[in-house]
């Protein structure tokens, strides 16, 4: 990146796999592309997640302000909020999760982890807009030092962990002389979307992303995107983005947020029975039932190579009823 001087806290083990994925790409679609994937599943701490890359940014940030607290911001089944908790135990910061859902759910999938990490869990079934500022407040007059993170760990400094993942990336792809036609990413935030979008802006990245959107229309969350890339790839002097080079879809959202349909239940089956991958059914699941019909629909030519980027979530898939 352009400039390196950002606090940074190590989390990662070190680069995460580029899996070719021969079979599921049969599956889809015998005369479609093939599907390589990016596995952040596969981090280390909470059972695995693209949130990891992000609170290397935030939670060097949070140290660096002298921060003894960490609070932030989810759904009852957020892997955001779980990695968050996991983390800040790694580094002595007492976490905080503000979540929104029922005060009395069972404890299940990521639920049970923000526990087992001893988080004090908040639940509020609907919760005031500055929730997370009157909670840090509070921990103020009570003498800590909260640093307070967005909703998925989305502004500039959680975004430049995906800024380095696309460059990560670039350097695999080089090793394999690969060149995918497109990136394939699921989106709801916005961080990570747009962290990649800054790589690919930069040049490192040869290919496009298309974010497949978990719930924001799509020109919402573009506007999101672009907003955010700009002020990562200037946090960090890289050229910011043109608004066209964000690519989203909504067509796959479903009946909503978090709500299991049909086809994300069939992708999610299928990666499983072909190539002994999990994935949740609120974020990756629900990106690769969209990577699914848009193979069938004919987007790729069979020569083609594209990146699905697993973001992880596993947790959420233990509080979903059996497939």
């Amino acid at each position: 990146m352009g400039d390196l001087s950002v606090p940074r806290v190590p989390l990662l083990a070190g680069p995460t796999p580029l899996v070719r994925l021969e079979r599921f790409s049969r599956a889809i679609a015998p005369n479609g592309p093939t599907i390589w994937m990016k596995r952040d599943d596969l981090t280390p701490l909470a059972m695995g997640g693209n949130k990891l890359r992000k609170l290397e940014y935030l939670l060097g940030e949070a140290l660096d302000k002298g921060a003894d607290t960490v609070i932030t911001l989810g759904a009852v089944q957020s892997n955001h909020a779980c990695q968050t908790a996991a983390a800040a135990r790694r580094y002595g910061l007492e976490p905080v999760l503000l979540l929104k859902g029922p005060r009395a759910v069972p404890s299940a999938g990521n639920l049970l982890l923000d526990r087992l990490f001893g988080a004090t869990v908040l639940l509020d079934p609907r919760p005031p807009a500055d929730w997370g500022e009157r909670v840090a407040e509070d921990l103020r007059r009570q003498g800590r030092r909260p640093y307070l993170i967005p909703y998925g760990g989305s502004n500039a400094t959680g975004a430049l962990g995906y800024v380095a993942a696309g460059f990560e990336l670039a350097e695999q792809l080089e090793a394999l002389a690969l060149k995918p036609v497109e990136i394939v990413v699921t989106s709801s935030s916005g961080g990570t979307q747009a962290g990649l979008v800054v790589a690919h802006a930069a040049g490192r990245l040869r290919a496009p992303i298309l974010g497949i959107s978990v719930d924001p229309p799509a020109e919402e969350l573009a506007e999101t995107v672009h907003r955010l890339a700009t002020e990562t790839a200037r946090r960090v002097a890289l050229p910011p983005p043109a608004r066209h080079h964000v690519h989203v879809t909504d067509a796959y959202v479903g009946p909503g947020y978090a709500q299991m349909n049909e086809a994300t239940r069939e992708a999610i089956l299928l990666l499983a029975r072909t190539e002994g991958v999990l994935t949740d059914p609120v974020y990756t699941g629900k990106a690769l039932s969209g990577l699914v019909d848009l193979a069938r629909r004919g987007r790729w030519q069979p020569d083609h190579h594209v990146i699905f980027w697993h973001t992880g979530g596993l947790p959420g898939l233990f509080a979903y009823p059996p497939l």
